[in-house]
């Protein structure tokens, strides 16, 4: 096969001709698929061509790693193409060896390729020898591999799941048979995993620090919480709080996860859900402690941690520590901001400008302060403050109308009313006045105040007692989006919140299996990047879906039937991605062939 360009009414049409010989052995060119004027990789052509012919004519058990992504992706539409080309020669037997070509059918098709992502993370982890190794019976094992594997692939409730789980390949993968009765199966699998929590996260921690030869020197610890669409009444831990997804109408729990420098997690526990995050700490570092083998990392904590008693407490534990200081407390600053010589951090473009700068703390000469102005931060801050002014002035001027109507007429009433107000858009209050005079509310703005505010938009301070250079100081205490990211993972991808549960037991294990499902989404992160593969697993997961697991019937002209199962040819790119992942799709699930007599 070989690519041909020609040119029809001066637009450039690429063609993909087979040469052959027909029966009186002259030759003759098919076209094979035409393809517009595709931009294919000129370098490239005669192996694109190549593999196509061998994709075509063998069987389809092909894959050159030497070709380039765009490469393999031209092979697979060009294969695509071809098979529903007009141009492909014709069969015109209805029976071969016996076969009966137009009765052939493709049945019990079943999603495979993400699920064999999720069983090889699982063995490379080696949950099952762990399991094992705690007392859980291997039926125990494979309901809790298809649990944890439903979280990493397609978050759902436990009544969902079974149904979910006749569509993927897992019960034959796993050898389990899970139906609607199965349900209490899988909360008794739940609780197992809860009373072996502490052990396994032990045993993870270790098996990926020797798995990934990890230098662990850092402890990144955030918080984040869940709530429930329900009332949750039969959780003690169910209160209402601070939601950081402004759901405050519903209760919550606090799930607080302290991650190393690699994103890996370390250890969880879930709170009530009105504990103040500061509160958090202590319980965390009682459980790392007893596992850090004479290693005292650093502590990374964002503001919402940064007490006095949580910083006397890590001094006291021997603990190093960066901590960022609350957006309140920057303005304590502002003569050191404007007073001192910044470091500008190299390497960033100007929009994404960093500064820098070390100062001793004025309040504590034993620990450092690091000043730091970040371009993007001013930005989005700046675009913060004046949303929140228009919706502050918006309020002020619907109260203010309405006071003019007559509707609000006492005055105890309206200042109830505008204390309701400034509570509520705190934030901006504070740089205006509102007063009730004659009928009218007066709302007057202090510029100067609001001009502080905004000079000071992209400031943030770091207090730390480690002894290291503003630039290596910022640069540990950035880690910390690595235990955001983990967040962002386990809210979204991995179903962590909502959390549709009541009791207490089933809250806390649907957390586990989602912090299960995220060591496994570590170890798939973990070998992309070993790649230079920055897709995430939702794109992955994606590429993955199409390649299934079927049953191909085959009846004979005798009146008997041949069933083959087998994995569907996965194509290029799905190849790719197995290899990167060291994954052997046709061994994870050998053909089997049954006979059906006649």
């Amino acid at each position: 096969m070989f690519f041909r360009t020609k040119s029809i009414k001066g637009s450039l049409l690429v063609q993909l001709v087979h040469s052959y010989r027909n029966s009186d052995g002259l030759p003759r060119q098919r076209v094979i698929a035409s393809l517009g004027d595709a931009a294919i990789p000129e370098a490239e052509k005669p192996l694109i061509a190549s593999m196509v012919e061998r994709r075509i004519h063998g069987g389809g058990d092909f894959f050159d790693s030497s070709l380039s992504k765009t490469a393999s992706s031209w092979v697979d539409r060009i294969v695509q193409l071809a098979g529903r080309s007009q141009a492909a020669k014709p069969v015109p037997q209805a029976t071969v060896d016996g076969v009966i070509l137009d009765s052939i059918e493709t049945t019990d098709v079943v999603e495979l390729g993400p699920e064999l992502v999720g069983l090889k993370a699982w063995e490379e982890l080696h949950f099952t020898g762990m399991l094992e190794a705690l007392g859980m019976n291997p039926s125990a094992i494979a309901t809790a591999q298809l649990m944890v594997s439903n979280r990493l692939i397609e978050p759902l409730s436990e009544w969902a799941l079974i149904d979910w789980s006749h569509r993927t390949a897992l019960p034959e993968l796993l050898d389990i048979r899970i139906t609607k009765s199965a349900k209490d199966r899988l909360y008794r699998t739940s609780d197992d995993l809860m009373t072996l929590r502490k052990d396994i996260e032990t045993t993870l921690r270790e098996r990926e620090r020797d798995l990934f030869s990890l230098s662990r020197s850092v402890i990144l610890y955030d918080v984040t919480n869940s709530h429930f669409e329900g009332l949750c009444a039969s959780n003690p831990k169910a209160k209402h709080g601070k939601n950081k997804q402004h759901r405050n109408d519903c209760r919550q729990v606090a799930v607080g996860i302290a991650f190393d420098e690699h994103g890996f997690p370390l250890a969880h526990e879930t709170f009530e859900g009105n504990m103040g995050d500061t509160k958090t700490l202590p319980i965390i570092l009682d459980r790392l402690a007893r596992h850090e083998q004479g290693l005292k990392p650093v502590v990374i904590l964002d503001a919402g941690f940064a007490s006095h008693a949580n910083l006397a407490l890590l001094k006291e534990r021997g603990y190093s520590y960066i901590v960022n200081i609350t957006r309140g407390s920057r303005s304590k600053y502002a003569d050191s901001f404007e007073k001192e010589t910044f470091e500008v951090l190299p390497g960033r473009s100007e929009e994404k400008r960093v500064e820098v700068k070390k100062i001793t703390d004025p309040e504590d000469p034993a620990s450092h302060l690091v000043l730091c102005r970040s371009a993007q931060r001013r930005l989005k801050e700046e675009a913060m403050v004046s949303s929140a002014e228009k919706r502050f002035l918006a309020a002020a001027s619907a109260l203010g109308k309405s006071i003019e109507k007559g509707v609000f007429k006492r005055a105890a009433v309206i200042e109830r009313k505008i204390g309701a107000l400034q509570k509520r858009h705190a934030r901006t209050a504070r740089f205006y006045t509102l007063k009730h005079n004659a009928g009218r509310l007066e709302i007057t703005r202090d510029d100067d105040k609001m001009k502080n505010a905004i000079a000071q938009c992209g400031d943030y301070v770091l207090k730390t007692d480690k002894s290291l250079g503003a630039t290596q100081l910022w640069e540990l205490y950035m880690t910390l989006l690595k235990a955001e990211a983990g967040f962002r993972q386990l809210k979204g991808t991995l179903g962590l919140r909502p959390n549709f549960h009541q009791l207490e037991d089933r809250v806390d294990g649907h957390i586990f299996i989602s912090v299960l499902a995220y060591h496994l989404l570590c170890w798939i992160n973990k070998r992309l990047e070993a790649h230079s593969d920055t897709r995430d697993w939702q794109t992955i997961r994606r590429l993955l879906g199409t390649h299934s697991l079927v049953t191909t019937r085959l009846p004979l002209a005798d009146g008997r039937t041949i069933n083959i199962r087998k994995p569907s040819q996965p194509d290029d790119e799905q190849k790719r991605v197995y290899q990167m992942l060291g994954i052997d799709w046709k061994a994870a699930f050998p053909t089997r062939k049954t006979e059906i007599p006649a």
